[in-house]
């Protein structure tokens, strides 16, 4: 886990505040609190690269939504990418997103919130290019024009049948 304890705090905040603010649906079919994760387990659970769906927004306010990895990084999901992707371009105009990572029904994490991108200048570009080729053995620097999106939750909800 690399992510400090004020990283925590602030995700701690957005799952509690995104706990409460839940309808009663979602409360019921995710079984809050009771296998909802903390913001400690959440960061233990999303080690490595994980793939996740990622949606985005055209011009014509259609949603797409398609697989990538996504690294998980001082409590923010990272998505490595380029600078020409269509979900870039999307982002660059309408940075709202929507991000679900799950596993058959025994764990679902979904997050909403906004994207920013963090291109080779910002200072956790190198440290984000290390993690991924430590787990995947690639970096964005190699595909040209490599970028990382960094999303921004303001909302995530998480199950977990077999709460750790």
């Amino acid at each position: 886990m690399r992510e400090t304890q004020e990283d925590i705090d602030r995700l701690q905040a957005v799952l509690d505040t995104s706990a409460e603010r839940a309808g009663d649906f979602l409360r019921r079919s995710f079984e809050m609190p009771e296998h909802s994760l903390s913001a400690i387990e959440l960061a233990q659970e999303l080690q490595g690269v994980q793939t996740v769906a990622l949606a985005t927004v055209t011009a014509k306010s259609e949603p797409r939504v398609a697989p990538i990895g996504a690294l998980f990084y001082r409590g923010d999901f990272y998505i490595p990418t380029v600078a020409t992707a269509a979900r870039a371009k999307h982002v660059m105009k309408r940075p709202a997103v929507s991000l679900t990572y799950f596993t058959k029904n025994d764990l679902a994490i979904i997050v909403h919130g906004s994207a920013t991108i963090l291109t080779p200048d910002h200072p956790d570009f190198e440290t984000l290019e290390e993690l991924l080729q430590a787990y995947s053995n690639v970096r964005t620097s190699n595909w040209g024009e490599g970028i990382y999106l960094r999303i921004h939750a303001e909302t995530i909800y998480t199950y977990a049948r077999d709460r750790p």
